[in-house]
């Protein structure tokens, strides 16, 4: 697989798995378009001091619907992110790798990393507005 320029030289992680199965992750369009899939780091480099990393150049994602259920509620305070809406997406090899990256909060989070060429948004659909 080929990796966008701005990933540094370890990301993907080793311990990363090719991407496969069920995901939950917060999208603002319906249905879900390729902006709803930018990094942190594409988002706001900024904000990361214009160092990308490997956890800054993941997207979250959750395999249990709850945890993205949960985030949106958090979120909902956030005036960028009042109108999130759950989609579900089914992954596979192609779409890249991802890592089961926990949180004391979010226990099903995973960090996914995209392939250049690949188009995550199609494999998604609004589950819960």
């Amino acid at each position: 697989m080929e990796w966008p320029d701005f990933y540094p030289a370890d990301c993907p992680p080793t311990e990363a798995e090719p991407a496969s199965g069920t995901v939950y992750r917060l999208v603002q369009y319906n249905p879900a378009r390729a902006e709803d899939f930018k990094t942190p780091f594409e988002e706001n480099p900024g904000r990361f001091n214009n160092k990308p990393s490997i956890r800054n150049c993941g997207l979250s994602v959750h395999t249990d619907m709850q945890d993205s259920e949960q985030l949106k509620t958090v979120m909902k305070m956030v005036p960028r992110f009042r109108d999130t809406q759950i989609a579900e997406g089914e992954l596979n090899p192609t779409l890249g790798m991802t890592q089961h990256t926990p949180s004391s909060k979010y226990k099903s989070h995973h960090s996914w990393w995209v392939p250049i060429g690949a188009k995550p948004w199609v494999v998604f659909k609004i589950i819960s507005g």
